[in-house]
């Protein structure tokens, strides 16, 4: 019986021990300053991301009517002589024609209210605008394909 009252004073003070090391280590975490040379500014972080970011957009290529990203040049050429990338311009101009037949009517109406809107002559929409354009397309899927397809 006295060699368990022992062991449990030993438990005891380990537990101890162990919950002053834990709490001497999260107080020296929290005392801790990044030294001056280790410290990295901001703004040079930021413009560094910046630049990884523009170089990465500048060698790929963007299919607006198919959804696609391609890397290089060959690739974008083969997509573009594809029937199913012929196929999707030619639906969207379709598409659009609809479009640009009610856009007219609507500016003859925007022209009698003498109202700007339908676009500057610059070529901006206001973001209504975009909703309304959006509109003919909801419920439109667009299939992705494998790069490696066409």
């Amino acid at each position: 019986m006295k060699r368990s009252v022992e062991m449990e004073k030993k438990r005891e003070e380990e537990r101890v021990k162990k919950a002053e090391m834990a709490r001497l280590k999260a107080e020296r975490a929290r005392a801790y300053e990044e030294p001056e040379w280790a410290k990295v500014e901001d703004d040079v972080a930021e413009d560094v991301a910046e630049e990884e970011e523009e170089g990465v957009r500048k060698n790929e290529l963007y299919c607006v009517a198919c959804g696609k990203k391609f890397k290089s040049d060959k690739q974008w050429k083969n997509h573009e002589q594809s029937k199913k990338h012929k196929d999707k311009v030619a639906e969207l101009r379709e598409a659009f024609g609809e479009e640009d037949q009610d856009n007219e009517d609507d500016d003859e109406d925007a022209d009698d209210n003498n109202d700007n809107g339908g676009g500057d002559a610059d070529g901006f929409v206001s973001a209504d605008e975009v909703e309304k354009l959006k509109e003919p397309f909801e419920g439109v899927e667009i299939q992705t394909e494998e790069k490696g397809d066409e």
